[in-house]
């Protein structure tokens, strides 16, 4: 005989604590900056890959 589910119930637990919280907010690290490129350069790099995957 076949059984149905009409309901689930599902139920969580948050923790507050100051430890948990500054866990959760720490920082990302910075990434490593770009050695002498220009902003200019970059774009095209972007551009370039956008038009060869149009090209697909």
């Amino acid at each position: 005989m076949p059984v149905q589910i009409n309901e689930v119930v599902i139920r969580t637990v948050v923790d507050h604590t100051p430890a948990a919280a500054g866990a959760v907010n720490d920082p990302a690290p910075a990434p490593p900056p770009v050695a002498n490129v220009d902003d200019n350069e970059l774009a095209e790099k972007i551009l370039a890959i956008i038009r060869e995957k149009k090209e697909r």
